[in-house]
């Protein structure tokens, strides 16, 4: 699972503020055994409170979310404190429910939660960049938002929008990141970074006339 490698905008002097939690099964090995215990995993990790997790953009209820992962063999979530991602790992070793379970952050905190379970990771993946004519990207501070998202389904141009309304005072950049949270269906949008982020955006006012300027050159670029 490396949809939550490209990821930007880590704080190294910020440790645990974004760690991923991806649990799945292969589609070949489901059955009634597996099913349960992806509900016992999922309540698990519902009990330590994430920041967002698969299902809660529906609306869906805990219990609602536990029997959706049974029925379709995955959860992912996103932790905003390195301290209960440690007491969810050393739960789920202890419990043993047979899930693979995969965590995405930076090497040290994962290291850090592997060693307080007695664990060793056994394997590491990394994004190496991007590559293309980067200069159809949007800029950084957007790009912090959008690629939280790993399948690319919060939209430049809806952050955009949110953060411009945000700036204008018609919405709180609580509600303008938990509306950014909702098309990321794997529940992976940090709502408390996302909230964060927006108000940088709205300080540093970034939608000044020389911004929209560059905005449409890309798009004109983009469709020429």
């Amino acid at each position: 699972m490396t949809h939550t490698l490209n990821r930007r905008g880590f704080d190294r002097e910020r440790p645990g503020e974004e760690i991923c939690v991806i649990c799945m099964i292969h589609y070949k090995d489901r059955n009634e055994k597996t099913a349960d215990a992806m509900r016992e995993l999922a309540g698990i990790i519902i009990r330590h409170e994430p920041d967002n997790i698969m299902g809660s953009s529906t609306g869906a209820k805990p219990e609602q979310i536990v029997e959706t992962s049974a029925a379709a063999g995955i959860i992912t979530a996103v932790f905003t404190d390195k301290d209960s991602v440690m007491k969810l790992v050393q739960e789920i070793k202890a419990k043993d429910p047979g899930i693979s379970v995969v965590l995405s952050g930076l090497f040290a905190d994962v290291h850090d939660i592997c060693e307080s379970a007695g664990l060793t990771e056994h394997t590491s993946n990394y994004a190496v960049g991007i590559s293309g004519n980067a200069s159809l990207l949007p800029d950084h501070i957007t790009l912090e938002i959008a690629t939280q998202c790993g399948h690319g389904l919060v939209s430049r141009h809806y952050i955009e929008h949110v953060a411009r309304r945000i700036g204008e005072g018609k919405m709180t950049a609580q509600e303008g990141a938990e509306l950014l949270s909702k098309p990321c269906v794997c529940g992976i949008v940090n709502k408390k970074r996302t909230e964060e982020i927006l108000l940088k955006m709205v300080e540093q006012n970034p939608f000044t006339e020389e911004r929209e300027i560059n905005y449409a050159v890309r798009q004109k670029r983009k469709f020429s």
